[in-house]
């Protein structure tokens, strides 16, 4: 019974969320009523089309946190999104990997944790076992093997810490008054 409730599970997952309902349905309200018994999502928190997830059990989103399109969200490990968060197009958050000197390469997953108003350019990749702090940049194409400290810009491949953001953040990316539609 364990094992038929499991692929009953996998299928909902990884055919009917990631095939389905988040390449065809167009409204983030009715995209969310099949999220929302997996995921923990935060109030006026959206994720747009396109995204596809790994054990969405394991995701936690906090208010007001706005993920673009074709986000690759695995939560295999633990994934942990603050509040205000902007996650830009094509991002991939990867809590799972393979042990390189296990000689079954054997699989482990790690968490992700991304603080509060943190920036997420698009085409970064976030890998597991990875703290960003609390109001952090992540630009464009950046690979994070490392924690990021509060309030750094980092970028590059690995990323390193190129600058400091202002640290008075007291911005919303899904209030109605923002320019993107939240309807989506």
């Amino acid at each position: 019974m364990k094992r038929i409730l499991f692929c009953v599970y996998e299928f909902y997952v990884y055919v009917f969320l990631n095939r389905i309902v988040f390449i065809m349905i167009p409204f983030w309200m009715v995209r969310r009523a099949f999220v929302r018994p997996l995921a923990k999502l935060g109030h006026h928190s959206q994720i747009d089309l396109g995204c596809s997830f790994m054990e969405p059990r394991r995701l936690h989103v906090g208010a007001n946190s706005h993920i673009n399109s074709c986000v690759r969200i695995d939560a295999r490990g633990g994934l942990e999104i603050g509040d205000n968060c902007s996650i830009s197009y094509n991002v991939q958050l990867l809590t799972g990997g393979h042990d390189p000197h296990s000689p079954v390469f054997e699989g482990r997953h790690l968490p992700i944790r991304i603080g509060d108003y943190v920036w997420i350019g698009a085409g970064a990749v976030i890998l597991q076992n990875v703290r960003v702090g609390k109001g952090a940049v992540v630009a464009a194409g950046a690979v994070v093997s490392r924690d990021v400290p509060p309030y750094a810009i980092v970028g590059g491949v690995p990323a390193r810490v190129i600058g400091k953001r202002n640290e008075v953040l007291n911005y919303r990316p899904m209030e109605s008054d923002w320019w993107w539609p939240t309807w989506r």
